[in-house]
């Protein structure tokens, strides 16, 4: 194949990002790369996949590309909520956050339904596009970054049993169609089991069948791509051969399918006419928690006035 005219492919990239901002979606590198390969503008390689990390470096320094359309969740700066106001400024951003969240006070939109579900995604830097596409479903997100480890699942079990309380619990899972990805499924599964939180995982993409219907790119095409797939230790028990897709390409290929796919796999178990009664008991609700809040504030007063 001739030498890749990266210039060209920068200038067409910038569509493809207007589009996914458009639709509220920040896209992860890997997203952008496939995107460029379901429009044939490269190959699904390696080396096309490094010249593309390159290209979007360059294409930010030099401002064709903003840097906030590009999602990097797998870092975070600590520290920046310490207060740097006086006092005053102090005492009064306090009493606004307060009542700002009392104000919004709902009952959760889970309250009373017959299953208890939490959304599993592979890929962490994925989590803000979910975010935003299940924000009025009011779902736990989870996005578990391949194998977690022990205690990411300990917490994970024990989360689990204080929230889903005798319900049904049921993990709508996200990620990789790889010897990996679906092994992912059996690791959480057996895991949460061992610290005594049973639960059902629902693998919701990428399926084979999701694959064969969008076309998506399947196979590594070249030597460290293939060596890196055989090199997986679970590649051996792997019927599929060298046939992989990343989560990333479905979203990539067909984003109007992959967020149809999302929402509805969560809206199947929610029950609509039970979140309809639930509702009719929020005005009580509201009202206890408001008498509450003031009667916690009040005592925390009396008992800094005290200390002092």
């Amino acid at each position: 194949m001739a030498k890749l005219n990266w210039k060209d492919i920068m200038a067409k990239s910038i569509p493809i990002f207007r589009e996914f901002v458009d639709r509220g979606i920040t896209p992860t590198v890997r997203t952008i790369y496939y995107a460029l390969v379901s429009k044939e503008l490269i190959p699904n390689t390696r080396s096309a996949y490094q010249g593309t990390c390159k290209m979007l470096v360059k294409a930010r320094k030099e401002r064709f590309v903003r840097w906030e359309w590009i999602a990097d969740e797998t870092r975070a700066t600590r520290g920046l909520d310490r207060p740097r106001w006086k006092p005053e400024r102090y005492a009064e951003a306090w009493i606004e956050h307060l009542f700002e969240q009392l104000q919004g006070y709902t009952l959760p939109k889970w309250e009373n339904q017959t299953y208890y579900v939490e959304v599993w995604i592979e890929k962490f830097a994925l989590a803000n596009t979910f975010d935003t596409w299940l924000d009025d479903m009011n779902v736990v997100l989870v996005p578990s970054r391949g194998y977690s480890s022990w205690t990411f699942l300990k917490q994970a079990a024990d989360r689990i049993r204080e929230n889903a309380e005798g319900r049904e619990v049921i993990i709508l899972y996200f990620g990789d169609f790889d010897p990996s990805g679906r092994d992912i499924e059996r690791f959480i599964g057996e895991t949460l089991e061992w610290f005594g939180a049973e639960a059902t995982i629902e693998n919701i993409a990428v399926t084979k069948e999701q694959i064969d219907r969008y076309s998506l790119p399947h196979a590594p095409e070249d030597a460290d791509e293939i060596a890196k797939m055989r090199r997986d230790p679970r590649f051996k028990k792997w019927e599929h051969g060298l046939f992989r897709v990343e989560l990333d390409a479905l979203m990539a290929f067909v984003p109007d399918e992959f967020e149809r796919i999302i929402k509805e796999s969560v809206a199947e178990y929610f029950e609509e006419d039970t979140y309809e009664e639930t509702l009719e008991t929020q005005g009580e609700e509201r009202k206890t928690v408001w008498e509450t809040a003031k009667g916690l504030l009040d005592d925390k007063i009396k008992e800094m006035k005290e200390e002092e």
